[in-house]
């Protein structure tokens, strides 16, 4: 029994997802609330709900499983028959009608402005600009980092490139999907100083062109 039990703790343990991500913002919010800490129960075992190793492989457990269910539906949908077909067709021209005419309505709109209207935009030029990820821990996945780094901004990325250095740390670039200057110090400040595997990271912007970045 006692076999059983170390071989199933080598197997969780042997799992890696990311590591343990705590935003900075949540470390302060975690050291006032450990008085009044929970717990809860993942894959059969009592955990701290303050263990955020355990949660964030349980998040990406159900993100996993999400996306097996939704390959599944899509399999379904496109083995269906000339009828749903048809169904989807003439959504799809409803859809194509209700825009053109909000489009004629936006058109009419437009012409009763006056043609002089000054615009001014004060938001510096961030598109060629990523996020630099330092001091992660070695062999982090990046699919698995792009969609929990998801999970905990709410932000919209693009894509994730990691490398691992000889120096005993990965580093990753984070590209954000038509990011603005408010959002990327936003996503910036978040994670700049989080502990990922006790380490602590640091994140920065940078331009896309910089010698820092890796691929």
């Amino acid at each position: 029994m006692a076999g059983i039990r170390r071989k199933h703790l080598k197997h969780i343990n042997g799992k890696s997802l990311i590591g343990r991500i705590t935003p900075v913002d949540r470390v302060e919010a975690n050291k006032k609330q450990e008085r009044k800490e929970g717990y809860t129960v993942v894959n059969g075992k009592l955990v701290s709900t303050s263990d955020v190793g355990v949660l964030l492989r349980q998040a990406t457990s159900k993100v996993e499983a999400r996306k097996f269910v939704q390959s599944k539906k899509k399999n379904k949908l496109e083995k269906t028959g000339p009828k749903n077909g048809m169904k989807f067709k003439r959504e799809e021209s409803s859809s194509r009608y209700l825009q053109s005419k909000r489009d004629r309505g936006n058109i009419k709109n437009h012409s009763r402005k006056p043609e002089n209207t000054l615009v001014i935009s004060t938001d510096s030029d961030v598109s060629n600009k990523v996020l630099l990820f330092q001091n992660l821990a070695l062999g982090v996945n990046q699919e698995s980092l792009k969609t929990v780094l998801q999970q905990l901004s709410d932000a919209r990325i693009s894509k994730v490139r990691v490398r691992d250095l000889p120096s005993g740390s990965a580093t990753a670039n984070v590209w954000l999907i038509n990011p603005n200057s408010q959002e990327l110090e936003r996503v910036r400040k978040l994670f700049d100083g989080a502990l990922v595997d006790g380490r602590t990271i640091k994140v920065t912007a940078v331009p896309e062109s910089s010698r820092n970045l890796s691929y």
